[in-house]
């Protein structure tokens, strides 16, 4: 599939082409729409380079080939052995944003709960394996923390380079 993404995104005709699909089109006004909304109170030319960079074909299909490889990264990190004990902070989004929302219409609450449950005792125990381990827990969107929290992301990255 990554090989025929390739050579869609290849030449102008075919560009052209996979631009007028309607499941194209319908990302990218959602995202569109989202990123216009995180950006709100960014400067016009940066929002509007941001957003058009995150709803360009090649920003989706980076997307598309990172879902079709995430089985194989997984495997990766389980056999890459034992890490080096260095300090680590994990920042853990329990909220949901528009972005979340727009991959999960139609699950319920109790999943969305236990998705988040799954994933703070998940990376509990990746902090738990290293002397200087911590999650510490933000309260928005996955794809959203850097737009919302960025003062949680300096505090952490300032406070493991001490």
């Amino acid at each position: 599939m990554n090989v025929v993404l390739d050579l869609t995104l290849a030449t102008a005709p075919t560009r052209a082409l996979l631009q007028m699909l309607p499941p194209v089109r319908r990302y990218q006004r959602l995202y569109r729409a989202l990123f216009d909304k995180e950006l709100s109170g960014w400067p016009d030319d940066v929002r509007g380079s941001l957003v058009e960079r995150h709803v360009s074909l090649e920003w989706l299909a980076v997307g598309l080939r990172e879902s079709r490889r995430i089985e194989r990264l997984y495997a990766e990190v389980r056999e890459a052995g034992p890490s080096t004990d260095v300090p680590l902070i994990i920042l853990a989004s329990t909220g949901t944003d528009g972005f979340r929302d727009a991959v999960s219409s139609g699950e319920s609450p109790e999943l969305l709960r236990a998705e988040v449950e799954g994933k703070l005792r998940l990376y509990a125990n990746v902090a738990a394996s290293r002397k200087q381990g911590e999650v510490r827990t933000v309260e928005s969107g996955h794809v959203t923390l850097p737009f919302r929290q960025p003062d949680a992301i300096l505090q952490a990255i300032n406070d493991v380079t001490r």
